[in-house]
């Protein structure tokens, strides 16, 4: 499912260095350090091929051991605890005390809900290509549920002005990030070829990540940067209804 505009088709593991982002030959490539043993990187090494080896990490006994029902088995664990964090976030909502923030847990519990499926549906997310996912995936009778789940997200709102709107609040939350140009790259890459819902889920999706990190205080200081990142919605009632749905959603995967 690569794009043009992406990164890991070559992953280039080192011990002990900070992740960060260069170029190669006019490639781009992202080094990213991996903490603790290869084998709990289940998700990441279970689909790869590995092409050179050394002691540091053996990563060809790493991968060799992870079989295809081991991949999966932890995918479904994966996908159990996306879940259980769409519900934290949910909570988190309840408890909001200005609309705007209320707002930004339900959409970030929404993001959650969907990687969950995703994951329990044997297909590992992939924040650029997720809604492509949800397009190709058989999410095992929760399709109503991620209906829910990208109404939420506002997946209907993807315009390029509050594509434009969103992007740039996001700049200044990853103003010090070592990934932000490489996220601006992948934007342009999708506005440039008008694929704007996928766009928009994705940038929605990185602020999330990073707005789900922050302090509450971060929150409630910097509430208009909240809403413009995630272009979020104000008709309160309306999300209310939609939380309660996603809530029993949520609670049905977690059975299943």
């Amino acid at each position: 499912m690569s794009l043009d505009c992406c990164e890991y088709d070559l992953a280039i593991f080192a011990p002990n260095q900070d992740n960060r982002v260069v170029e190669v030959d006019g490639h781009t490539v992202e080094l990213m350090h991996f903490a603790g043993p290869m084998k709990k990187n289940v998700l990441d090494l279970g689909i790869m091929q590995v092409l050179r080896d050394t002691n540091k990490f053996e990563l060809s006994i790493a991968a060799r051991d992870i079989a295809v029902v081991k991949h999966s088995k932890v995918l479904a664990v994966a996908g159990k605890k996306s879940l259980i964090s769409s519900l934290f976030c949910q909570q988190k909502m309840i408890q909001a005390k200005q609309p705007a923030v209320a707002a930004m847990w339900l959409k970030i519990a929404a993001y959650e809900f969907i990687e969950g499926v995703l994951a329990l549906s044997n297909s590992r997310p992939m924040p650029l290509h997720e809604l492509e996912q949800v397009r190709q995936t058989d999410v095992r009778g929760m399709a109503e549920a991620v209906e829910i789940a990208l109404e939420c997200v506002g997946i209907e709102t993807a315009t390029r002005p509050a594509i434009s709107r969103s992007i740039q609040a996001i700049k200044e939350l990853k103003a010090k990030d070592y990934d932000r140009d490489l996220f601006v790259s992948k934007v342009n890459h999708l506005l440039d070829r008008s694929m704007l819902t996928d766009c928009y889920f994705y940038a929605g999706r990185v602020a999330a990540k990073n707005l789900v990190s922050r302090k509450e205080s971060f929150h409630d200081r910097y509430v208009k940067l909240v809403q413009l990142a995630l272009s979020l919605s104000s008709d309160m009632q309306q999300l209310e209804k939609l939380q309660k749905l996603l809530a029993k959603a949520a609670n049905f995967g977690l059975k299943g």
